[in-house]
């Protein structure tokens, strides 16, 4: 790793932010605007008194210009420092290795201590995403400590961020293969014992929504005989996981004509041709507002409605028309919910806050004129920790009517 060092100058305010664990420091936070370096260079901070406060990664591409990697405690960032990082990560998530789970998140970005960095397992496929250039340095030696640390690791499959895509100059390439061949097609795995296949070159996120795995395990749970309508069904998980608990039927709406092809094959892997054939899994193509309120005009109603749509706020800007969307939303699934029925509603915004959502779904089922009971709220699961405010996204509510 060819890296050089640079010191970083901020205010008072934000150094007491970084030693409560915020992560991160913008471009418009530097006391020193003119600061030149190159991606991966190694930015230390030091507080008032001239005492280390920080080291991280710097990045002269990003609005975040600096992100942390460690606090207090000088040391050397180093194959020994991301090694024990690595191994921590790991450990925490080995209670995964007895629930037939073969694919689940391995490090969580900021979280587990890699800023700007995911890297998701798919069985014996490994694939890193970086939403910096910060990393391209560190990317073959980080390579190998991940093949050692894994095990049984065949690939490693590297995916940058639109922001890195545009700035990598060609040092780097979106779902270039760091190690090992690439996927003849979809990459099949276990989750909770059931089978799935993603396609990890052109798949949303890293090939499979692994953040929903604990709700898709509720929803099994309650599945038993149920009529489930499963809205932004993607590649259908929740409709297999709640076949397998029991479910009578399943019907899936989503506007994306691959993820429906994907869900098809999802569902197959599990229960072969002969369900579809008997009308228990059915799929409507559509905009999911739109197809909501043809079933509300149908007077068609479902034990189980399942409500996991895309973020709709990505941005703070964003925020108001988002929360009047999940409002909206969770009055056209209530509608489409049976009395004595279930309706899980799930958010993936972060920038709208769990107290935020849930005040939208109760405003959305009220609208309706409905009353209903709180029966559960979920939040991330154990590979995908959350150490600081802004890490959180997913939430989710279970109403019962």
């Amino acid at each position: 790793m060819n890296t050089g060092r640079i010191k970083i100058k901020i205010s008072k305010r934000h150094q007491n932010k970084i030693r409560k664990g915020f992560p991160w420091v913008y471009y418009y936070q530097l006391s020193q605007r003119n600061i030149t370096g190159r991606p991966g260079d190694l930015g230390v901070i030091y507080d008032s008194a001239n005492r280390f406060l920080a080291i991280g990664l710097f990045d002269p591409f990003s609005d975040i210009r600096l992100r942390i990697l460690q606090t207090r405690n000088p040391c050397e960032i180093d194959e020994h420092f991301f090694r024990e990082r690595l191994q921590a990560d790991l450990a925490l998530r080995e209670p995964l290795q007895s629930q037939e789970t073969t694919a689940y998140r391995m490090v969580n970005g900021e979280n587990d201590g890699f800023p700007g960095m995911v890297v998701d397992r798919y069985n014996d496929t490994l694939v890193i995403k970086v939403y910096t250039s910060a990393w391209f340095p560190y990317l073959p030696m980080l390579v190998s400590l991940l093949r050692e640390e894994s095990g049984s690791c065949q690939r490693v499959l590297l995916k940058l961020s639109r922001h890195v895509e545009r700035v990598s100059e060609g040092s780097f390439k979106d779902n270039q293969m760091l190690f090992g061949a690439a996927p003849a097609g979809p990459v099949r795995f276990k989750e909770n014992g059931l089978l799935f296949e993603a396609d990890l070159i052109h798949g949303q996120k890293t090939g499979f929504f692994l953040d929903q795995r604990e709700n898709r395990q509720q929803v099994r749970e309650r599945a038993q005989g149920r009529s489930v309508l499963n809205v932004f069904s993607y590649t259908g998980a929740f409709s297999v996981y709640a076949r397998a608990g029991g479910a009578v039927s399943v019907l899936e709406i989503d506007v994306n004509t691959q993820a429906q092809a994907a869900a098809l094959k999802n569902w197959k892997l599990n229960f072969g041709t002969g369900e579809i054939q008997e009308n228990r899994f059915r799929q409507v193509r559509g905009d999911a507002f739109e197809q909501l309120a043809s079933l509300n005009r149908q007077g068609k109603q479902f034990d189980l409605v399942i409500l996991d749509p895309p973020a709709f706020a990505n941005r703070k800007q964003n925020k108001a028309n988002a929360l009047q969307a999940y409002l909206r939303l969770a009055k056209a699934g209530a509608q489409c919910t049976r009395d004595g029925g279930l309706l899980l509603a799930a958010s993936c915004s972060s920038q709208v806050r769990a107290d935020e959502f849930y005040r939208a779904v109760d405003l959305g089922i009220r609208a309706t004129g409905r009353s209903y009971q709180k029966l559960l709220k979920t939040g991330h699961p154990l590979d995908h920790p959350v150490t600081f405010r802004e890490g959180a996204y997913l939430k989710a509510i279970y109403c019962q009517f």
